[in-house]
């Protein structure tokens, strides 16, 4: 992996945040075998899954990190004094991954999520303008787009259908706003559908595997609404490669860049797991817009980035995890 920033290859010394999420983790995996990672997370369940269960996960996710090069660091990024120990581990590189895992949570309780997704991002902001941090790393999502259409670019409009999409838009606002006011270089990177091994049983494609699994009815918002489903691995590198790219200063799609439809989706699985699973369309959903395929042309060319698992791919190899996990 390309490890160069500003023409020199060297030993970073880089913060995740969301390290032990299912992202995060990945990344931490990645940067670990060259390079010096603190690591913050707060171990929360999020109400999804049993502090068991999620002990099980974070056991598996942090498996092949090297470990001699990772710091772990366990709390609340919006805790200043958990930031303090944090940054004195002098970071060059943030990358801001901590946040709730779905856009569901954060719409159905804005009180808690809306300061969750944007404090931590300004105070994650704050502290690496005052310890002159090289380049600050902003996962969004591509909720920021609203509705959108195949071959949506990064300067497409942003108008987002849910507050966690309007959350995530005013963080990188703020992003942009440190860089203006101090100079901080930064990336936005925009993701979509991420899945893969070690995702929570929460998520579309979890949920659709789990009801494929026990030949249950898989139940649709909307089928023919598509999503950009993208591969863990392939997130995480795009991510690695945005943060230890010279390239600063720039929103990034980085996404499977082939969207797919839910009722394909839920047919395929169906496939692939042999089920005999009925398919449900309900219609719909007043938190999700109406989306599709991202452009990731900008990251190919400015980043090398390229997508290796098709939508095929990332969800058979995701199957072989579900019958084989934990």
């Amino acid at each position: 992996m390309d490890t160069q920033i500003q023409g020199e290859s060297f030993i970073m010394k880089i913060l995740v945040t969301g390290g032990k999420g299912f992202i995060g983790s990945k990344i931490v995996e990645m940067l670990s075998k060259d390079h010096k990672v603190t690591v913050v997370d707060n171990h929360d369940t999020y109400g999804i899954m049993t502090k068991e269960d999620l002990h099980k996960l974070l056991q598996w996710r942090t498996r092949n990190w090297k470990a001699e090069n990772v710091s772990v660091i366990d709390g609340d990024i919006l805790d200043r004094l958990v930031c303090l120990k944090a940054f004195s581990h002098n970071p060059e590189i943030v990358i801001h991954l901590a946040t709730y895992p779905r856009a569901k949570i954060v719409d159905e309780d804005p009180i808690v999520g809306i300061p969750k997704v944007i404090n931590t991002t300004t105070n994650l902001l704050w502290h690496s303008e005052k310890w002159n941090v090289k380049k600050f790393v902003y996962v969004s999502s591509s909720m920021v787009y609203g509705d959108f259409v195949d071959g949506t670019k990064e300067d497409a409009s942003t108008k987002p259908k849910n507050i966690y999409g309007e959350a995530k838009l005013t963080g990188e606002r703020m992003v942009k706003l440190f860089a203006k006011r101090d100079g901080l270089n930064y990336n936005i990177i925009r993701p979509s559908g991420v899945y893969g091994p070690g995702d929570m049983p929460d998520r579309v494609v979890s949920k659709f595997f789990a009801k494929a699994m026990k030949n249950e009815t898989i139940t649709l918002h909307n089928g023919d609404n598509k999503v950009d489903f993208t591969y863990r691995q392939d997130a995480a590198r795009g991510i690695v490669l945005a943060a230890l790219s010279s390239v600063a200063n720039v929103s990034f799609n980085i996404t499977a860049g082939n969207a797919t439809s839910l009722r394909t989706l839920a047919e395929t699985i169906i496939k692939i797991t042999g089920s005999e699973s009925d398919i449900e369309d309900i219609g719909n959903h007043k938190l999700y817009p109406m989306r599709g395929t991202l452009d990731i042309s900008r990251a190919k060319d400015l980043l090398d980035y390229e997508p290796e698992f098709s939508l095929k791919q990332g969800l058979d190899s995701y199957y072989d995890w579900l019958q084989n996990k934990i």
